[in-house]
């Protein structure tokens, strides 16, 4: 199954793979989904997997409670390397996180995508400049739903997809503690703000 482009849904995410775990709710709606002003702006990104290309984030918020991320490969061909993604952002505790879910890539609707649930992304600031994306690995998360520590499903087989299905009270609750901030891994991407 492909992985797809936007954080991934980001560049990383270029790469072929099973798509991340998802949620059917996204994390923080006990709390309130509101846009997380410190994101608003264009952010160069350096990907953890390639040290080569930049990848250009602009966060856009809307009057929604949204944020549009247009997400742009640097060096990209003509035909290929960039996304736009609908992003929501909550705080629990010390977490701060991001709901993503892809809207084109490369010019394409991706429903595909929209209907699999939201990608949830942990996010840190190194500075007042500088933010630190998480992506969920895809192990802990199978492991944390088979041993019922949260609620969810996994496909059969070594590529099958992980959902977690908690009701957003359980969601909440449980990313808001150390062993749901542990089920992201290691460094996705960097960000550095622009402007």
């Amino acid at each position: 199954m492909r992985i797809t482009p936007f954080f991934a849904v980001a560049a990383a995410l270029l790469l072929a793979a099973c798509f991340p775990p998802t949620t059917t709710h996204p994390v923080g709606t006990t709390v309130g989904l509101a846009n997380d002003p410190a994101l608003t702006g264009l952010w160069r990104g350096k990907m953890q997997n390639d040290d080569a290309r930049d990848v250009y984030f602009h966060f856009l918020p809307a009057s929604d409670g949204t944020i549009a991320v247009v997400m742009v490969q640097a060096g990209a061909q003509p035909d290929g390397g960039w996304s736009v993604a609908a992003v929501t952002t909550a705080t629990l505790g010390t977490n701060h996180f991001m709901n993503a879910q892809l809207q084109f890539s490369d010019g394409k609707a991706d429903d595909e995508d929209e209907a699999r649930g939201t990608v949830p992304l942990l996010y840190r600031f190194e500075g007042a400049n500088r933010i630190v994306i998480y992506l969920m690995d895809e192990d802990s998360a199978k492991a944390a739903i088979q041993a019922h520590k949260i609620a969810g499903t996994v496909e059969q087989g070594q590529f099958g997809d992980a959902t977690i299905t908690a009701s957003p009270k359980d969601l909440d609750a449980f990313m808001a503690t150390r062993k749901g901030a542990s089920l992201f891994g290691e460094r996705f991407a960097t960000l550095t703000k622009m402007e």
